[in-house]
């Protein structure tokens, strides 16, 4: 790296952005802040799937997903399309209706649709009993990162946890059959990992322009990525070990109630934020970053969709993303949560609503403080990032305590606010880097 690029490295990680852009005009609501619903009695739906369901399927299903052979499932590596023939095995088990014209797979293309495919999506579905009925559609990417610098990246975390609770659900859809209002897909693209993501290269990005089932009727989509990374110690004695983040519910009441609205599962702890609390990264002025495959039907589609993970581990992109590091009893109760969330997407009212460019700044806040408390006294960081860091816990309780009093916050408090979580995030997932003090 040259002198003038760690310069304008540190330039930016700094804050220099702050003094030349006024970042993103969100319009603040307070959907997430409101008071929450009750949750909803079990449905008839719900009890036959949870019966069905086997999660002991789970961790096999990882281990073949990330096992050595399939060399990371980088796009377009014959590791890939053994991780796809894998899936489809499954699906065509299952007895799932294929999703794209009789078959399970769906070639992606460039953007005129010239070439040779570039990636390669597997999908498939419970009809439901009517022809005509909207649909809902769980997400969950297969490829990674492949071989690098001669290393495996095996992505057991990343993502074939999601992968393998999606196919463990797909069993038990076809097992029990419920007889849903909507139809309910499960879609496995491809090309999600850099260089791919948050470009129109993406295997979703081509789904959302050309799905199974028209657009306009989408009910909802949920898209999972990295679900079963082991908390650190730290975040175990703040509480928060079974935190998983659902984040894209201020842009709709509907969503908020859907999920709030489903009996609570055992160690399982639902923590609703706002997209923009992760948007930020990686940092750069005005702009925001969609960090899975809900990207483009934002930009496309523009149907509600929840973004749900338990956030990055410190295996995130490292060649130790092994099935042995993963937590499958929180898999397990985390697909348990999932099935009664699914139940109640298919059956539940007819519009969710949605609006895009939106924060609920209150409940950023009240979430966020209880991140702060993994931090404890800060101790496993460098001195620069203790530092920063405990600065800003002040800082984020200053600002809840006058949002609470009545004042109404501003782009500027909410941004610096989105900043600090920045840093949060980014000293949670490497505590050893002191870079983060920086920004």
């Amino acid at each position: 790296m040259t002198r003038l690029a760690c310069f304008a490295g540190v330039l930016l990680l700094s804050g220099w952005g702050l003094g030349c852009s006024h970042g993103i005009a969100y319009r603040f609501v307070d959907t997430l802040s409101k008071v929450e619903p009750s949750p909803a009695p079990a449905l008839a739906a719900e009890s036959a799937l949870i019966e069905a369901l086997d999660t002991a399927s789970i961790e096999p299903a990882v281990y073949r997903l990330a096992a050595p052979q399939m060399e990371g499932r980088g796009r377009g590596t014959p590791g890939n399309a053994q991780a796809r023939a894998y899936i489809v095995s499954r699906l065509l088990h299952a007895g799932l209706t294929p999703l794209f014209h009789g078959g399970f797979e769906q070639p992606t293309f460039s953007e005129h649709g010239e070439g040779p495919p570039y990636a390669v999506n597997v999908g498939a579905y419970l009809p439901a009993a009517e022809p005509t009925a909207s649909w809902i559609v769980l997400v969950a990417h297969y490829d990674h990162l492949g071989v690098r610098s001669g290393r495996v990246y095996p992505g057991a975390d990343d993502n074939a946890s999601a992968v393998a609770m999606l196919l463990a659900l797909g069993d038990a859809l076809g097992r029990a059959r419920p007889p849903l209002r909507r139809n309910v897909v499960l879609l496995f693209p491809d090309a999600e990992e850099p260089p791919d993501v948050r470009t129109d290269r993406m295997g979703s990005v081509w789904f959302w322009r050309h799905p199974p089932f028209p657009v306009s009727t989408l009910h909802c989509a949920l898209v999972f990525d990295l679900l079963a990374g082991r908390p650190t110690p730290a975040v175990r004695d703040a509480g928060l070990a079974n935190a998983i983040f659902l984040l894209g519910a201020e842009a709709s009441p509907g969503l908020v109630r859907l999920a709030r609205g489903i009996l609570p599962e055992p160690g399982v702890d639902p923590l609703l934020l706002g997209l923009p609390l992760i948007e930020a990264y990686p940092f750069f002025p005005g702009r925001r970053f969609a960090q899975s495959d809900y990207h483009g039907l934002r930009e496309q589609g523009r149907r509600p969709f929840l973004f749900i993970t338990a956030g990055r581990a410190a295996t995130y992109h490292t060649a130790e993303d092994t099935p042995d590091t993963l937590d499958y009893e929180k898999l397990a109760r985390l697909t348990r949560w999932v099935t009664r969330l699914l139940v109640h997407a298919a059956e539940g009212p007819d519009e969710l609503g949605w609006t895009d460019m939106v924060a609920d700044p209150l409940a950023d806040a009240r979430a966020v403080l209880r991140l702060y408390d993994s931090i404890g006294s800060g101790s496993q960081f460098p001195w620069l990032l203790r530092h920063a860091l405990i600065a800003d816990r002040g800082r984020a309780q200053a600002l809840l305590h006058a949002w609470e009093a009545g004042a109404a916050p501003t782009a500027a408090e909410y941004r610096e606010f989105t900043l600090m979580v920045l840093r949060l995030q980014g000293a949670l997932w490497q505590p050893a880097g002191w870079w983060f003090a920086l920004w």
